[in-house]
């Protein structure tokens, strides 16, 4: 009789483990715990930098009496250009020039040089087009916090909806911000950008306007009509420049040097490209060769996808909420209910062996 009593509650101890183990495993575990990226306080404060960076080139645009247009810049980020101008290079994707102006970008970049190991003092080449200039600003917004030195190459040219507002270019807009030390690094040579990387397609009259301005930068001018010296010299320039110490190398937009004279197209959808991709001309293919890390920033909605960053929003999440600063609580969540179990099993064992023992003591 002891013993079918004993089989009894063994039963129900059973049933009840295997009810609370369905109650943590559909109740509990979609309410996942959040759990900061080790990098968040640097990640935060690069999207800081980089929302402020962008707030004040809307209020100068607005002080220069540039129109915003909210058909196109419908959060009125001041980032967002014109359909077409005389420096407009290619065809533009204004739903990828509106999700480039998510200011998490500077997040992600924050997070994406740390695990690669940079660190403060590290000097890294970029070569920017025009055509992203949230992102450019992501980029300066991430190498500030992280205390790097960038050496930064930027071409003016733009494809529709960038930096290609003739009065008022990326360059210009980076020129102001560093004059009033917003930013700490900023770009040191330019070129035109658009054809050949020499503005065949530009007007002449326009490009000595807008050169004679930014000459006033105190910016170095690359110009070759011949495109394998126009790379060559640029690559010199980043090695000479970081005296053969570079450890990583951005391209941001679609500048020529930087795709190479075959125009070669990543399809990526991770930031830092893997050492086996099939590039095999532009700074993009030296640096590969190089062995040096490439972080490529074109295809801007499929990397927004990947790294689940809002793609084309109405309104950004605040800075800091996004999925971006967070690391997965998916094998949290398992390795907790896998503890839970393994301690009812325990619990069972130990307790019915009491039981047992208890009732060997009383049957003798």
């Amino acid at each position: 009789m002891k013993l079918i009593i004993n089989k009894k509650y063994k039963d129900y101890f059973l049933l009840l483990l295997a009810l609370i183990f369905l109650f943590i495993n559909y109740y509990l575990k979609p309410k996942k715990i959040k759990i900061e990226n080790k990098y968040y306080p640097e990640m935060v404060i690069a999207a800081q930098k980089n929302k402020l960076l962008q707030e004040e080139i809307l209020k100068e645009k607005i002080n220069r009496g540039l129109e915003i247009d909210k058909s196109l810049d419908k959060n009125e980020i001041g980032l967002i250009g014109l359909e077409w101008s005389g420096i407009t290079t290619t065809l533009g994707d204004i739903e990828a020039k509106r999700t480039s102006t998510n200011p998490d970008f500077a997040a992600l970049l924050v997070k994406l040089f740390k695990e690669a190991g940079l660190k403060k003092g590290d000097i890294v080449a970029a070569n920017f087009s025009s055509s992203f200039p949230a992102l450019n600003l992501a980029f300066i917004s991430a190498a500030d916090t992280l205390g790097l030195k960038a050496i930064i190459i930027t071409s003016i040219g733009s494809s529709t909806y960038g930096g290609n507002i003739e009065d008022f270019t990326y360059l210009d807009m980076e020129n102001y911000l560093y004059s009033k030390n917003l930013i700490e690094n900023r770009t040191v040579a330019y070129s035109l950008g658009g054809a050949g990387d020499i503005g065949k397609e530009f007007d002449k009259d326009l490009i000595e306007k807008i050169k004679n301005r930014i000459n006033g930068y105190g910016l170095k001018f690359f110009y070759d009509k011949e495109f394998n010296k126009n790379l060559e010299n640029r690559y010199k320039f980043y090695k000479n420049e970081s005296q053969n110490n570079i450890k990583a190398f951005i391209n941001i937009g679609g500048n020529l040097l930087s795709l190479g004279e075959n125009a070669d197209i990543v399809d990526n959808q991770k930031v830092l490209l893997d050492k086996s991709i099939p590039f095999k001309t532009g700074l993009v293919g030296k640096f590969l060769k190089d062995d040096i890390p490439v972080f490529y920033l074109l295809n801007i909605k499929s990397i927004a996808l990947y790294y689940n960053l809002e793609d084309d929003s109405d309104k950004f999440s605040k800075i800091g909420t996004s999925s971006i600063y967070y690391v997965s609580s998916k094998n949290f969540w398992n390795y907790i209910i896998v503890t839970i179990f393994c301690l009812f099993i325990l619990a069972h064992l130990i307790f019915f062996r009491l039981k047992k023992n208890k009732f060997i003591e009383i049957s003798s």
